[in-house]
């Protein structure tokens, strides 16, 4: 099945193009950027490069977070308007769960995923990657302080690997917090990729996949306007 991929959950984000596990092109933003202003042009020079077209594409995966609230809704838009113009199928995965893969090129068994949720505080959740490509949930995803994220990695007590933008915000504290337990990614293997959705998703997709009209982001944190619409409910 040729699948479509498409992670827009942080500033760094991801496209890829797949067949099946096999990659054949994979785009990963190394500086942050406007996904809005990026995304179907980079698709298109991508397909070209590729030989394909756009009714090439057989499925659709789309990270649904957590993440940028902006950047989930642009990732999402654009992933059910490709699967809802070409009739097929689109399945949503975990953005943490997708970056745990990333964890497949070291030798560790336990890969942190963490993305900097602004506002002091990171999405996270701590991944078994041992069953090579089925990542298993040791600490669920969440809300949390670096102190609280600290403090459960550091009650883990074993070595593992940390990845996601997360990581790159909060580098110095980590490691000089949790010393020779943890290990942070290098290089483009602490970003996302795209390409993580697709071996995650593509047994969904040839099952028919999510349902579309049902697939929505998960924000994990209220945005903005939730809360303050709440607070005006008091």
């Amino acid at each position: 099945m040729k699948i479509l991929s498409i992670d827009t959950t942080s500033m760094r984000g991801s496209i890829a193009l797949s067949d099946g596990a096999t990659l054949v092109a994979l785009d990963r933003q190394e500086e942050p950027s406007s996904h809005s202003e990026r995304l179907f042009g980079k698709l298109d020079s991508m397909l070209a490069e590729s030989g394909w077209g756009i009714s090439d594409i057989e499925g659709v995966a789309v990270a649904i977070g957590p993440g940028s609230f902006t950047g989930l809704r642009t990732g999402l838009a654009a992933a059910k308007g490709v699967a809802l113009s070409l009739e097929v199928p689109i399945a949503g995965v975990s953005s943490l769960k997708s970056l745990a893969l990333n964890g497949d090129d070291y030798s560790l068994k336990y890969v942190a995923t963490l993305i900097d949720a602004r506002r002091g505080e990171l999405y996270a959740a701590l991944w078994d990657i041992s069953a090579r490509g089925f990542p298993a949930e040791i600490i669920s995803e969440s809300l949390l302080s670096p102190e609280a994220l600290i403090e459960k990695l550091r009650q883990f007590g074993s070595h593992f690997l940390a990845v996601g933008d997360g990581a790159i915000a909060y580098r110095d504290r980590l490691s000089a917090e949790l010393g020779d337990s943890i290990q942070i990614a290098d290089g483009m293997g602490i970003l996302p990729n795209a390409h993580n959705l697709a071996l995650l998703a593509g047994e969904r997709l040839s099952s028919g996949g999510d349902d579309l009209k049902k697939l929505v982001p998960n924000y994990i944190r209220q945005s903005d306007a939730e809360i303050g619409f709440l607070g005006k409910g008091k």
